[in-house]
């Protein structure tokens, strides 16, 4: 008699898996200095969803090579990665999710990897881009409680910037502490579903963070009131400011500088899509009219045609969508200002109170984003 019928194997790429586990083994000590405790939490086998923090690639690396199975990982598609993060994806093998949007063939097959006892590996913050400022997103709880399957949280350190200290010849160390499982989400009766999945998510996330090195936890974490500003003005060839049509002026400025304060995102519309929006990233120098109403036109027409999830999986429903009307705002600015052939000064202002420092700071320029290699 056919055993049920799934929509992924389990284990699969068993043999590129088993190579690369090998090679990782042996070549990771010679490039780093690895640093693994709580190894006796490791259970022998599955079901079994393991979870980490997420702020560099390197984690996926640890978790692929140093747990003792095959895990499943789950894998950002959504928008276009990096020609080695691709390739290695190819190689390995991953589930692949489509943020912002109940992904239902992703989370079928890493069910159905966990109901054949397999592993699933995913990083409940669901992206790098506002590292300890991310709520867990609640799909590792609805697999737990799916797949009645415990968690096992672990910690990494020292993994931003790594790859590249490590071609470096500076072989960073490199922290991977795993902790005690969690017992598999069980609904409480009376409880609705989507406030228990979101307190269960919390505390997975919360177990994670106590085992990430004092050193290497988010230092953006620890800063507070922050607020945003967008300073507009047009200057003449004489450097005088001139006025614009008031039905143009930005209705949705906070929105908009706090978009282009974080290099995170601005990096995924230059890099990983290859859009011309350099311009927005350098608007302390760069003023050309033109250029910045190409960039959010490209932008828009992105997020209209492609991938309307952007923004409102990363910020929010209602702030999403400002920073995407503000982006329109933007681009009927600017194209006034290139028709009439003037410069387009933009100044993002970001202001926040750091307890380290006992003071409120002013950011004006734009922060650059650390590679995540």
């Amino acid at each position: 008699m056919a055993g049920p019928a799934y929509t992924i194997s389990y284990p699969r790429k068993t043999v590129a898996r088993t190579i690369t586990r090998a090679v990782g083994r042996l070549l990771l000590p010679v490039a780093f200095r690895i640093r693994i405790a709580g190894r006796e939490n490791f259970p022998k086998s599955g079901p079994l969803l393991v979870v980490g923090n997420h702020v560099a690639a390197m984690e996926a690396v640890l978790m692929a090579v140093y747990t003792p199975w095959q895990v499943e990982m789950l894998a950002a598609a959504d928008v276009p990665h990096e020609r080695i993060t691709q390739m290695c994806i190819d190689i390995f093998g991953a589930i692949p999710i489509h943020r912002g949007r109940v992904d239902r063939p992703a989370m079928t097959q890493a069910l159905d990897v966990l109901k054949q006892g397999g592993v699933v590996a995913v990083f409940p913050e669901g992206g790098i881009w506002d590292a300890g400022a991310m709520r867990a997103q609640t799909g590792v709880a609805w697999l737990s409680y799916r797949a009645d399957t415990p968690v096992l949280p672990i910690g990494f350190g020292g993994t931003m910037g790594a790859l590249g200290e490590a071609l470096r010849l500076k072989r960073p160390e490199l922290t991977m502490n795993v902790g005690e499982r969690i017992p598999a989400a069980r609904l409480p009766g009376g409880k609705a579903r989507k406030a228990y999945f979101e307190e269960y998510a919390a505390q997975v996330m919360e177990a994670v963070n106590a085992l990430i090195p004092e050193e290497a936890r988010p230092r953006q974490a620890t800063i507070t009131d922050e607020r945003f500003e967008l300073q507009v003005a047009v200057r003449g060839v004489d450097g005088e400011p001139v006025s614009y049509p008031a039905e143009l002026a930005i209705q949705h400025p906070t929105a908009l500088a706090k978009l282009l304060h974080r290099p995170g995102i601005l990096k995924i519309f230059t890099i990983n899509l290859r859009l011309p929006t350099q311009v927005l990233q350098n608007l302390d120098s760069q003023h050309d009219a033109n250029a910045i109403a190409e960039a959010a036109r490209s932008v828009l027409e992105y997020l209209e045609q492609e991938n309307p999830y952007l923004l409102t999986y990363r910020f929010g429903p209602s702030e999403g969508a400002a920073m995407e009307a503000g982006l329109h705002e933007l681009l009927a600015l600017s194209r006034w200002a290139a028709r009439s052939g003037l410069p387009l000064l933009l100044t993002p202002v970001r202001r926040y109170y750091s307890p380290d420092r006992e003071e409120e700071v002013v950011q004006i320029q734009q922060g650059t984003f650390e590679h995540w290699m």
